[in-house]
């Protein structure tokens, strides 16, 4: 995450642009955005509401559905941004994350995923005209979410109307949509493949990392939207949004219509900018706009009857959850930092291990991937870690998920080893800290956020181990930066010719783009930067010393073709890790900087394990 050079979108941040944000932040009120949990039979759900800001309250609540997988994790902040502007003209919106994804309980592979999705949609919505006094409550779907969305409509849901964006009138072809783009992603990262792991198996769909049940696949293929009567439709309203200029599917729209519903079809602005990777995604403001001019013309329609009596669910500040045989407790967490408040939920143990813990984990975001990390990994190695009796935080950086801060400003990479989050991680672990957790750290990131990860462990003694996945490098230069790219440019002419070169440089893509930046390096003849490669790799070897020096138990965890790992061949460093005894460095046989395979993934979390271990062993000694 954070290492590539894209160039980035239109939209920074002007100086004026900012102002009005931070005024906006500083009047707002304290809570008007808030974490908690939904109790529903099919586990417990998280949930992030947003309280209206401005008055009088419209009396419309809005629930949002996400997108599937690596979608969700790309118009998280888009969505966010969205609430924000529904709740500053006076409407309530609840974030939902799914059963099985994002915060909330369960795994994808748990029986009955799609009675589950359709169960919180239900829920959410009966929360929020129990609990917010909400009159009229709209869905805003998009992709899965708003399929959905609609079948719990369908299935008798208290939801009234909807916004359907980029929604397939049938399951069968957002699988189709899925596996293409599984396909492509594949592809372009040059993932591996592993003789035990496929794309598809009779148990089991991965999708970019992402995993849907033979069972959740079968329901999936099955569900056809229009074939779902839509009840009490003459009360309903719909609005669909194609992508940017392809338009809705035109068969949902004629079966809405034909039940007697009002439906309005509108391009959707903004959808491909928006569903790109995370660092550079674009929220649509157009969609916004549009969305709230047509949320404003809902009190002039009457409410449909729902066809079910749904109870709303109970709401809690923390829930309890099974882990094997073990029971830990989660919770939404917070701190103030510079203004505003970074967010993130806390793992712990329960009953005697609590009191028997004498360390504390924090996972680091995963670049610009919010805190629930690479393939959902961060959650899974939280509750994990917290079964085994180690409380562990999963956190946002500023600007990052649900923390505030404004995101653009990481549209260039170089933002990542530039920006305060050293004192961010401080300031966590000083709250941690406060609320009486053990005073030892583990520190876990990927990319950027292990490279301050180490710094924090160079800066404070409570840092006593470190878990670094795929670090770009102990040291940050835009002149280092130059002569890898300018490396990996001369092994890509040696092992190919130039036809191959050329075409891979007119291809579109991240590989396209390294193509294009770095053959014009290498044909304009700037400097290899062997200079500075010179000066990182000492500066490296003084890091990993005081590292050594403070006792911080290491993993270095690197993929097949980190150029850290070509780095320490090139050194020499890999005969001299002796010289580093609490150092544990190991490669993972795949080319994928995020370990989207399932077996790159089980690889990385008996590599975690094992890092806890070290780590509690030296704690506890």
């Amino acid at each position: 995450m954070a290492r590539g050079g894209p160039k980035p979108p239109l939209g920074v941040l002007s100086v004026a642009e900012a102002r009005v944000r931070e005024k906006a932040k500083l009047e707002r009120p304290k809570d008007w955005e808030h974490a908690l949990y939904l109790e529903l039979d099919c586990g417990p759900v998280f949930a992030t509401v947003h309280e209206p800001t401005a008055s009088p309250r419209s009396g419309i609540g809005v629930v949002f559905c996400p997108p599937f997988g690596w979608a969700e994790l790309c118009v998280h902040r888009s969505t966010r941004a969205w609430a924000e502007k529904l709740a500053a003209n006076g409407h309530t919106a609840l974030r939902l994350d799914f059963p099985g994804s994002g915060d909330s309980a369960g795994a994808p592979r748990d029986p009955a995923r799609l009675p589950a999705w359709m169960a919180a949609a239900a829920g959410a919505a009966a929360w929020l005209r129990a609990s917010e006094s909400c009159e009229r409550i709209v869905a805003i779907g998009i992709g899965l979410g708003g399929m959905i969305a609609l079948a719990a409509i369908g299935d008798g849901a208290p939801i009234d109307d909807a916004v359907l964006w980029a929604v397939p009138r049938r399951g069968g072809l957002l699988l189709r949509e899925l596996r293409t783009f599984a396909q492509m992603a594949s592809n372009e990262d040059e993932i591996d493949a592993h003789p035990t792991d496929s794309l598809a198996t009779h148990e089991w769909l991965e999708i970019a990392g992402f995993g849907l049940s033979a069972e959740t696949v079968r329901d999936l293929e099955a569900l056809d939207l229009t074939a779902i009567p839509v009840p009490d439709a003459r009360h309903r309203r719909f609005l669909l949004l194609g992508r940017d200029t392809l338009a809705a599917d035109q068969r949902l729209r004629k079966h809405l219509e034909a039940s007697g519903a009002s439906v309005v079809a509108a391009d959707g602005p903004g959808y491909g900018r928006m569903v790109t990777h995370p660092q550079l995604a674009v929220a649509p403001t157009q969609v916004f706009e549009r969305s709230l001019s047509w949320l404003g013309q809902a009190a002039l329609s009457p409410r449909p009857s729902s066809a079910v009596e749904i109870a709303a669910p109970s709401s809690a500040r923390h829930v309890k959850l099974l882990v094997g045989e073990s029971k830990i407790r989660e919770s939404p967490f917070s701190v103030e930092f510079e203004g505003g408040r970074l967010t993130g939920v806390l793992a712990r143990p329960t009953g005697g291990q609590a009191d028997e813990a004498r360390l504390c984990a924090v996972l680091l975001n995963a670049g610009a991937v919010r805190r629930i990390g690479p393939n959902r990994m961060w959650v899974e190695i939280a509750r994990r870690w917290a079964a085994f009796g180690v409380p562990t935080l999963r956190i946002d950086g500023a600007c990052f998920g649900d923390s505030d801060g404004d995101e653009r400003r990481y549209y260039q990479t170089s933002e990542f080893y530039r920006d305060n989050s050293l004192e961010q991680i401080r300031t966590v672990l000083d709250s941690l800290e406060e609320e009486g957790l053990p005073s030892s750290f583990l520190l876990a990131g990927l990319c950027s956020s292990a490279y301050w990860g180490v710094r924090a462990a160079l800066a404070d003694s409570r840092v006593s181990a470190l878990v670094l996945v795929n670090l770009w490098s102990f040291v940050w230069s835009e002149e280092l930066a130059a002569g890898r790219d300018a490396r990996r440019a001369r092994a890509l002419l040696r092992s190919g010719s130039w036809r191959d070169v050329a075409r891979i440089a007119a291809s579109e893509g991240r590989i396209g783009r390294f193509a294009r930046i770095t053959l014009r390096r290498v044909l304009s003849g700037e400097r290899s930067g062997g200079d500075i490669a010179e000066a990182v790799a000492a500066e490296t070897d003084l890091m990993l010393d005081k590292l050594d020096a403070r006792d911080v138990e290491t993993l270095l965890l690197l993929s097949g073709s980190e150029p850290l790992a070509e780095d320490f061949e090139a050194d020499g460093r890999l005969e001299r890790l002796s010289r580093w005894p609490r150092l544990s460095y190991e490669r993972i046989p795949i080319d994928d900087h995020i370990f989207r395979p399932l077996w790159a993934q089980h690889y990385v979390n008996e590599a975690f394990d094992g890092a806890l271990r070290r780590a509690l062993g030296r704690v506890t000694d």
